[in-house]
């Protein structure tokens, strides 16, 4: 307890008044405002505060939180705000004229909407992308533009076009309040990584909160505890071993290569679905469910399940208004494995504007449709499935070495040390260079395979411990983290896509 008062202490007792208000004003598009550091914590805390004095005031509260919301945004990107403000104001203007067209007007105008939200992710995130492979194949020698990518504008896009075509498919009513869907675009929790969260899920609730019950409140505080610990205990720790196989694998028996890329298979799992319980945790005690973005993926028997638990909320998308306008499973074998193809290269061209993404999205394309052409000829069984599950995530962790290496000279630098410099000496080395890596590494692999259905048995289980524990439990938890965590806290990896 002494030591979290400290932190307080040594964040904000120190500053003066006028110096701690200019420091909440200033914003860093480098150091962007996220939710493990302790500056949010302390400000999300005064904010709910109010938030539950106007908890019963519908337009009140609507506005407080959206206004919470864009100064969220704005503490990361800036001036980028009044280009996300933009935008949101032309999308719904957007849905209503679309709604209110019929027949080939419809069909011009859902275009429009949605080749205006693709421009500002195609200016801010590829013009070096296309600028380099110009370059290449016309020999000519434009420059390099130095843009700053706004932050989440990947996420915050691909929600206004699912927006935009659901009103067009009339699978939902354009949003008569201007109100309602600033919110439902602007809501902090999802906002800067995610989940992608669907109008025809979220608009619903909006002026219908739950109330903060005890099971609520138990829910809300494990989910948020939850991530907290996934990312600052788990992905950060793992990270630092991963920065430095990965920075130099020359350096490194291809063991400790191999053992690199297990451990970034784990730092982006436990980083970006730590991110996710923590966005869930807070919409919760905001009285607003977002749906799961995560459901055991790791314990997956084959690459097709895997995709069904991973990013659960940009996999569904994918499926929505990619795979299924290509024309889905209904055009013959080939065209759904080709529209497979298409959909994961998508995919990878959305993660980031490089060849590696492009080659990451193939890999998985090409193994969704290798497996959706020979699954009905597959035995079946407990054996099977677990040999499937190795098979699945061996290739998982290898397409992760070109997601996480900086160039392709990287990754295959890493699969030659792997192929040419192993020997189970190197991971004799490693246990008893790297004890405590070495203990969290197999932790992590048993875990994988405990069913996903025990997890939530478990997690059920917590709603029976009485409410008064629950307090300790968070002051054990911030404890452990305090005392463990890395001094230097990382941005969640997907901030960066």
């Amino acid at each position: 307890m002494q030591q979290i008062i400290e932190v307080i202490k040594q964040a904000f007792g120190s500053i003066p008044f006028e110096q701690l208000l200019r420091e909440f004003m200033l914003y860093s598009t480098k150091e962007p405002w996220f939710f493990t550091e302790f500056s949010f914590l302390f400000t999300f805390g005064i904010f709910l505060f109010f938030y539950a004095l106007l908890f019963t005031q519908n337009s009140f509260r609507k506005i407080y939180l959206i206004a919470f919301s864009l100064f969220f945004y704005y503490k990361s990107s800036g001036p980028f705000l009044a280009l996300f403000v933009f935008q949101i104001v032309v999308d719904f203007l957007f849905a209503r004229k679309i709604e209110n067209k019929e027949g080939t007007s419809k069909q011009i105008w859902v275009s429009v909407a949605v080749l205006f939200s693709l421009s500002f992710l195609l200016y801010f995130k590829y013009p070096n992308f296309i600028l380099e492979n110009t370059n290449w194949l016309l020999l000519t020698h434009f420059k390099p533009v130095d843009l700053f990518l706004p932050i989440g504008i990947s996420f915050y896009t691909f929600q206004s076009i699912s927006y935009i075509v659901d009103v067009y498919r009339g699978e939902i009513r354009s949003s008569k309040s201007f109100l309602d869907y600033a919110f439902y675009m602007t809501f902090f929790p999802h906002l800067v990584a995610g989940p992608i969260v669907r109008a025809k899920d979220f608009l619903g609730q909006i002026n219908s909160p739950e109330n903060l019950d005890a099971r609520r409140y138990k829910e809300s505080l494990f989910r948020i505890v939850t991530g907290l610990i996934k990312k600052l205990l788990i992905a950060d720790y793992l990270g630092k071993y991963v920065d430095m196989v990965f920075d130099n694998p020359a350096l490194y028996t291809g063991g400790e290569n191999l053992l690199g890329a297990l451990a970034y298979s784990f730092q982006i799992y436990f980083d970006f679905s730590g991110y996710s319980d923590i966005a869930i945790g807070l919409a919760l005690l905001l009285g607003y469910r977002l749906k799961e973005n995560f459901e055991n993926p790791y314990g997956s028997s084959n690459v097709t399940e895997f995709w069904r638990k991973w990013h659960i909320s940009l996999s569904t998308w994918l499926r929505d208004y990619v795979y299924i306008p290509l024309g889905g499973n209904r055009k013959g074998a080939l065209n759904t494995y080709l529209f497979l193809l298409i959909t994961m290269l998508v995919g990878g061209f959305w993660h980031g504007a490089s060849w590696q993404f492009v080659c990451w999205g193939a890999a998985h394309g090409l193994a969704l449709a290798l497996h959706k052409a020979i699954h009905k000829h597959l035995p079946e069984g407990k054996w099977m499935d677990f040999l499937g599950g190795i098979c699945t995530f061996s290739f998982v962790t290898f397409c992760w070495i070109f997601f996480r290496a900086r160039d392709f000279d990287t990754a295959l630098l890493m699969l030659n040390q792997m192929a040419i410099a192993t020997s189970e000496t190197d991971f004799i080395g490693f246990w008893f260079s790297r004890n405590e890596l070495a203990i969290l590494l197999v932790a992590l692999l048993s875990w994988t395979i405990i069913p996903g259905n025990w997890k939530r048995k478990a997690f059920e289980l917590t709603f029976y411990v009485p409410s008064f524990f629950w307090f300790f439990f968070l002051l054990a938890a911030l404890q452990l983290i305090i005392q463990f965590r890395d001094t230097l806290v990382q941005p969640f990896i997907y901030f960066q896509f």
